[in-house]
C-alpha cells in the first residue's frame, strides 16, 4: 500500500516535487562549490603573489669550498659540493619540495689580480681581476665551443684548464693556448708576485642557442666582463675550470670558494596552503642548514627574501576568505530557508488526507517513514544532479564536508520532521483543561518556551560578534569558508527576523483599522489577511535574501571607493613622475590643456632634526607654489585639503631672518616644546620656525614623518638651487603633459595603471566574482521563496474571494487579497534585510579586512551606491510584482461552484 500511495501523490505533487529536487541539487552544488571556489580563489592569488615577486622569492643555499682546515672552515671539495647540489632539492622540506622548481650550482673563486700572460708581466695601467668558476654538469649543458675544447676533469699537473668567453678574451689578451698567472691573495696588486696560481687558456665558449639569462644569473661577468669607468679599477671577468681544475685551485687561495645553490620556487605548483607551509619551512631553514648538509661538513646557510616579498599576502588572503564566507553562507542560509519553505507547502498541501489518515489509525511512525523514504529517493536524484553538474562547471576536489552535511540534515529532516509537527496533533486523545487559568498555563508554557528559543538565537549572534570583534583577521584558515564568520551574519538576520515578528503586529494594527474603515467587504478582508500574513520562515527567507543583497552591494562599493582613494594615497595625484625637472619644463605642464593641477617638489629621507631632548629623523619635503592648489585639488581621502591653508604659509609667513618657515605633521609636531629646533641638510645645520601644522601625508609613497618646506627658500638657506626630484599632476591631460619631461616609462606611475592592478589581483577579481554570483543566487531563491508564499496562501485566499463573490465582489479583484498578504512580508524583510546587511558589514568590518583589498592607509569607510538602493527597491518591487501575476494566473482556473463545494476537505 506503501508505494502505491508515494507514487500517487508524487504524480500529484509533480511540479511541486521537481522544484524541491532543483533546489536539493542547488543546495548541494552551493554546499561543494563554495568552498571549492574559495580555495581556487586563494589559489589562484597564492600563485600571481609569488609569480610577481619573482626572483625575490628564491632560495640561497651558500657554503664555502677550500680543501684547507683552518678550524673555522671544515673542507669541502668541489665535487663533494656538486653532489650536496644534486641532494639538496631531495632534502627539502615537504612544502619547499613540492614548489621547487630549477636550480642552479655556482661555485666561484674569489677576485684577484691576473699577473701575468705568456711569461709577461701584466701593465698596472690596465689591471685585470680574474674569478675561477667551475663547469657544473648544468652549465655545460647551456653553452657551447667555439674554439679549442672544454677541460677534462682527469688533466694532471698544477695548471689549471680554463675555458672564456670571447669577450672575456679580448678583455684580458688570451686566446687558445695561453698561459698566465693569477695571484692567489685577495690583497695583491697586479705587479706584486706573491704567491701564484696557473692558468691555461684550452677553448673559448659561447651560450648554446635558447639558454636563458637565469642559468648564468649567479655567474657574473662571464659572458660580459664589466670594465669600470676608473683607469685604475681592474675589468672584472670569469673563466671556467672543470671540478679536477677547481680543486686544484682551492688550495692555493687564500680565501675558500663559495659555492651558491639557487633554487626557484614555480608560482604555477602554489596553493594557499602551500604558500602558508612554505613561509613555514623556509623560517625553520633559516640559520639551520644540517636538515640539508645531510652527511656533508659543509656549513650551509640558507636566505631567501620570499618572507619580505609575500609579506602583504597572507593579510589579503584572510579578507578574500572573509568576505567569501560571507557570501557563501548567506546562500547556503537562504538555500536551507527555501528548502524548509518548499517542503512546509509540500506538506500542506497533504495535511488534509495525512489526518484522514491518522483518523484511520495510521501511526506517527509510518507516516514519518513514508515521507523519509519519498525524501531519500528525490534526495538522492536531486544531490547526485548537483554534483554531476558542478563536476562540470567546477571541478576539483571535496573540501568542508561541514556544509555538505548541514544541507543533507535539512534534506533528510525537512519533509518528515514538518509531517510529523503538522500531524501530531489530530486525534491524539488529548482533551483542553477547562479550567481557564490552567488553559492559560498551558498558553503560557509555550510562550515560554519561544521566548527561550529566540533569546537563545540572539545570544548566540551576540557571542559570534564579539568573537569577530576580539579575533578580527587573526584567523589562519585557508582550507574553506570561515564557519565562525560565515555563521554570524545568519544569526544576525534571524535576530531581526525575530525582533520583527515581534513588533510587526504594531503596524499591522493601523493597517487593518483603516481597512476596517473601506468601503465594502474587500478592505476588510485584505485587513484580516495582512494581520494573518507574517510568517517565520517566508520572512526569514526573504529577509536574509536581502541582506545578502545590501551586505554584497556595500562590500563591492566599499572596496571598490577604497580603492579610488587608495589610488590618490600610493600615487598622490593622477601622475606621478620621479626624476629631475626644470621650473621651465613645470610651468609647460601647467600650461598644457587637461592640467587642471601640477606641482615639483623635492625629497630627502632620513634628515636628522634637532628637537626638544633628543634627534629625530624625518623625510624632507621641498615644495613649490603650487603644492597648495595641488592638495586642494585632491578628493577626500587621497590628502587632507584642509592642509592647503597651512602649506600656503610657507610662501606667506613671515620667519627670523636665521630660520626657515616649515609646516610639519601632527606627529612631529606633538614633539616639539621648544623653538630651538633644526634640522641638517647635508652637513648644514637649519635652524627652523613652525608655521603650521597639517595632517596632509605623502605616506603613501614618502616615509613619515614630514617637514614641509619652500623649495625656492631652501635653495637660498643652502646657497644652492635644489631640483625638483617628483612632479606630480593633476588633470585629465596629466598623462600626456608629462611627455614634456622626456622620462622613462619606468619612472612615471599613474592613478589609472595603479587601481587597474590593484582590481586585477586575484583576490579581489576572485572577491567580485563570488558577490555576483551569490547576488545572482539570492535573487532566484528570494522569487522562489515568494511564488511559494503566495502559492502557500492560495488554497485559502481561493476560498475567501469564492465568498466574498457571493457577495457580488469581482473576481478580478483577487489580486488586491495576494498584495495585502505578500507586501507586508516583503516590507518586513525589506527592513529587517536592510538592517541586517548594513550590520553584518558595520559590525564585522575588522574582521573582513576590507583595507587589504583596498590597498590603501586604514580601512574604507562603508558606502553604498545610490544604483545599488534602487536596484534592491525595483527588485522588491518586481518580486511583488511577479507573485501577484502569479495569482492572477491561478485564480482564473478558479469555479466558484467548486471552490465552495470541496470546502476543508482535500
Amino acid at each position: 500500500m506503501t508505494p502505491i500511495l508515494m507514487l500517487r501523490r508524487a504524480r500529484r505533487d509533480a511540479g511541486l516535487l521537481v522544484v524541491w529536487m532543483a533546489l536539493v541539487a542547488f543546495s548541494v552544488a552551493l554546499a561543494i562549490g563554495s568552498p571549492r571556489l574559495l580555495l581556487e580563489t586563494v589559489d589562484s592569488g597564492a600563485r600571481q603573489a609569488v609569480a610577481t615577486a619573482g626572483a625575490d622569492t628564491d632560495i640561497n643555499v651558500t657554503a664555502s669550498v677550500t680543501t684547507n682546515h683552518d678550524g673555522f672552515v671544515e673542507p669541502v671539495a668541489p665535487n663533494e659540493i656538486v653532489n650536496l647540489g644534486d641532494a639538496i632539492p631531495r632534502r627539502l622540506p615537504s612544502g619547499l619540495r613540492a614548489v621547487a622548481g630549477n636550480h642552479t650550482l655556482t661555485v666561484l673563486g674569489p677576485s684577484t689580480a691576473l699577473t701575468s700572460v705568456n711569461g709577461v708581466a701584466r701593465s698596472a695601467g690596465s689591471p685585470v681581476a680574474i674569478r675561477i668558476g667551475m663547469l657544473t654538469p648544468q652549465n655545460t649543458l647551456a653553452l657551447s665551443v667555439a674554439a679549442g675544447h672544454l677541460p677534462t676533469a682527469d688533466s694532471v699537473g698544477t695548471d689549471v684548464d680554463v675555458v672564456l668567453s670571447a669577450a672575456s678574451a679580448r678583455a684580458s689578451g688570451l686566446s687558445v693556448g695561453s698561459i698566465a698567472t693569477v695571484s692567489t691573495n685577495l690583497y695583491s696588486s697586479a705587479i706584486t708576485s706573491g704567491k701564484q696560481l696557473t692558468i691555461r687558456v684550452v677553448g673559448i665558449v659561447r651560450e648554446r642557442p635558447g639558454s636563458t639569462e637565469s642559468e648564468w644569473s649567479q655567474t657574473p661577468n662571464l659572458w660580459k666582463p664589466d670594465k669600470s669607468d676608473s683607469a685604475t679599477s681592474p675589468t672584472q671577468l670569469t673563466v671556467l675550470a672543470s671540478s679536477g681544475g677547481v680543486t686544484r685551485a682551492v688550495g692555493k687561495y687564500s680565501n675558500p670558494f663559495s659555492a651558491d645553490q639557487l633554487i626557484r620556487l614555480d608560482p604555477a605548483k602554489f596553493t594557499a596552503e602551500l604558500e602558508a607551509k612554505v613561509a613555514s619551512e623556509l623560517i625553520g631553514l633559516s640559520g639551520h642548514g644540517d636538515q640539508l648538509a645531510g652527511d656533508s661538513n659543509a656549513d650551509l646557510q640558507i636566505s631567501s627574501g620570499y618572507g619580505t616579498a609575500l609579506a602583504d599576502f597572507p593579510e589579503r588572503e584572510r579578507a578574500a576568505i572573509a568576505q567569501i564566507s560571507i557570501m557563501a553562507a548567506g546562500v547556503l542560509g537562504v538555500a536551507a530557508a527555501v528548502l524548509l519553505l518548499v517542503s512546509r507547502l509540500l506538506v500542506a498541501r497533504r495535511e488534509p488526507e495525512l489526518s484522514l489518515e491518522r483518523a484511520r489509525g495510521a501511526s506517527l511512525v509510518s507516516i514519518a517513514r513514508r515521507a523519509l523514504l519519498e525524501t531519500l529517493i528525490i534526495g538522492v536524484v536531486g544531490a547526485a544532479l548537483g554534483i554531476a553538474l558542478l563536476q562540470l562547471v567546477i571541478p576539483g576536489p571535496f573540501a568542508q564536508p561541514e556544509l555538505l552535511i548541514f544541507v543533507i540534515v535539512v534534506v533528510v529532516l525537512a519533509v518528515p520532521v514538518q509531517t510529523i509537527i503538522a500531524v501530531r496533533g489530530t486525534w491524539t486523545g488529548r482533551k483542553v483543561p477547562a479550567n481557564r487559568s490552567d488553559r492559560l498555563e498551558l498558553v503560557r508554557r509555550v510562550r515560554a518556551r519561544c521566548i527561550a528559543a529566540e533569546v537563545t538565537v540572539v545570544a548566540l549572534a551576540v557571542a559570534a560578534f564579539v568573537s569577530l570583534a576580539s579575533r578580527g583577521l587573526l584567523e589562519t584558515q585557508t582550507n574553506g569558508v570561515d564557519l565562525l564568520l560565515a555563521s554570524a551574519p545568519l544569526l544576525l538576520a534571524a535576530s531581526i527576523t525575530i525582533v520583527i515578528l515581534r513588533i510587526y503586529r504594531f503596524p499591522v494594527l493601523l493597517a487593518i483599522a483603516a481597512g476596517r474603515r473601506s468601503n465594502g467587504a474587500l478592505g476588510l478582508l485584505a485587513a484580516v489577511r495582512a494581520r494573518r500574513s507574517i510568517a517565520v520562515l517566508p520572512l526569514l527567507a526573504l529577509s536574509l535574501a536581502v541582506s545578502l543583497a545590501v551586505a554584497g552591494g556595500l562590500l563591492a562599493s566599499t572596496v571598490s571607493s577604497g580603492q579610488e582613494t587608495a589610488s590618490w594615497q600610493r600615487i598622490g595625484a593622477d601622475v606621478r613622475v620621479h626624476g629631475a625637472a626644470s621650473d621651465a619644463q613645470v610651468s609647460r605642464i601647467a600650461a598644457t590643456p587637461g592640467v587642471t593641477a601640477v606641482s615639483a617638489i623635492a625629497t630627502r629621507d632620513g634628515v636628522q632634526l634637532r628637537l626638544t631632548g633628543g634627534t629625530n629623523f624625518a623625510t624632507l619635503v621641498a615644495v613649490d607654489s603650487r603644492y597648495p592648489g595641488l592638495v586642494r585639488s585632491l578628493p577626500a581621502g587621497g590628502a587632507d585639503a584642509a592642509g592647503a591653508a597651512a602649506l600656503a604659509k610657507l610662501q606667506t609667513a613671515r620667519a627670523p631672518a636665521d630660520t626657515i618657515p616649515v609646516v610639519v605633521n601632527s606627529d612631529l609636531a606633538s614633539q616639539i616644546s621648544t623653538k630651538n629646533v633644526g634640522m641638517y641638510v647635508g652637513l648644514k645645520f637649519i635652524s627652523m620656525t613652525v608655521v603650521g601644522v597639517t595632517d596632509e601625508h605623502p605616506v603613501g609613497y614618502l616615509a613619515s614623518p614630514f617637514i614641509f618646506v619652500d623649495r625656492a627658500t631652501l635653495a637660498k638657506m643652502l646657497g644652492h638651487a635644489v631640483p625638483a626630484t617628483i612632479v606630480l599632476v593633476n588633470g585629465p591631460g596629466a598623462r600626456s603633459a608629462v611627455g614634456i619631461l622626456k622620462a622613462p616609462a619606468t619612472d612615471i606611475q599613474t592613478r589609472a595603471q595603479w587601481l587597474s592592478a590593484r582590481r586585477a589581483l586575484a583576490l579581489v577579481r576572485g572577491v567580485d566574482r563570488a558577490i555576483t554570483l551569490a547576488t545572482l543566487a539570492t535573487a532566484l531563491l528570494a522569487i522562489i521563496a515568494l511564488i511559494v508564499t503566495a502559492l502557500s496562501g492560495a488554497r485559502e485566499r481561493g476560498r475567501s474571494l469564492a465568498l466574498v463573490r457571493t457577495l457580488g465582489l469581482p473576481a478580478r479583484l483577487g489580486w488586491w487579497l495576494a498584495l495585502a498578504e505578500l507586501a507586508p512580508v516583503l516590507i518586513a524583510a525589506l527592513v529587517g534585510g536592510v538592517i541586517a546587511g548594513v550590520g553584518i558589514v558595520v559590525l564585522l568590518e575588522p574582521a573582513m579586512g576590507l583595507g587589504e583589498l583596498a590597498g590603501g592607509l586604514g580601512n574604507p569607510a562603508p558606502t553604498i551606491s545610490p544604483l545599488a538602493i534602487i536596484a534592491l527597491v525595483g527588485s522588491a518591487i518586481a518580486l511583488l510584482s511577479i507573485a501577484v501575476l502569479i495569482e492572477i494566473v491561478v485564480r482564473r482556473r478558479d469555479r466558484l461552484s467548486e471552490v465552495l463545494r470541496v470546502g476543508e476537505t482535500i
